[in-house]
């Protein structure tokens, strides 16, 4: 609304030929801005490719280089366990936190024979009268609770958990005395 009573105060004091002259120069001024703009089918693609584009580029390589990561990630951890040249060269000291094989002290087949050993020597033991039932209840009487039990919770080796409580043991006064006494 000012520009347009600007306008009109302008007009209002120029004489017909210095309003035909800012006509001329005006109208010379449209027309050198229509000549120069680009065609609208150039604009629209800059319009398309301008912000939106780039955005769905750099989501898209954001998303591949995590995708590629996360399946390249297992053969390298597999090269970087087994590879000890390779997790010397690529790996830091201070990060390497690989721990040197043990030496066993049996292989497989030396624990194998160790087992057929022991069943072999129980299998005599028990041919030759060893575990008869007077001496398994010798055994059971110097080594208490550690045959098998006919109770649900002996199978389970609950009992072997807490050894429970006797009936006429009361448990918090003995927690009192023991914070009582320093223990």
């Amino acid at each position: 609304m000012i520009v347009r009573n600007t306008i009109r105060t302008f007009a209002t004091k120029m004489t017909a030929a210095e309003r035909n002259a800012a006509l001329r120069d005006a109208n010379e001024k449209m027309r050198q801005y229509y000549i120069n703009r680009p065609p609208i089918e150039v604009l629209q693609r800059k319009k398309k490719r301008n912000n939106r584009d780039s955005e769905h580029l750099i989501q898209f390589a954001a998303a591949s280089a995590f995708l590629a990561a996360f399946l390249i990630t297992p053969f390298i951890g597999k090269k970087i366990a087994r590879d000890e040249e390779f997790r010397k060269k690529f790996i830091p000291e201070w990060y390497d936190f690989s721990i040197e094989k043990p030496d066993y002290a049996w292989t497989r087949q030396e624990l194998h024979e160790q087992m057929v050993d022991l069943k072999r020597f129980l299998h005599e033991q028990a041919i030759a009268g060893e575990f008869t039932p007077e001496k398994l209840d010798e055994m059971r009487r110097v080594f208490p609770n550690q045959g098998p039990k006919d109770d649900l919770n002996d199978l389970n080796g609950w009992n072997k958990l807490h050894p429970g409580v006797d009936d006429d043991e009361d448990v918090e006064d003995d927690d009192e005395d023991a914070i009582l006494e320093g223990r």
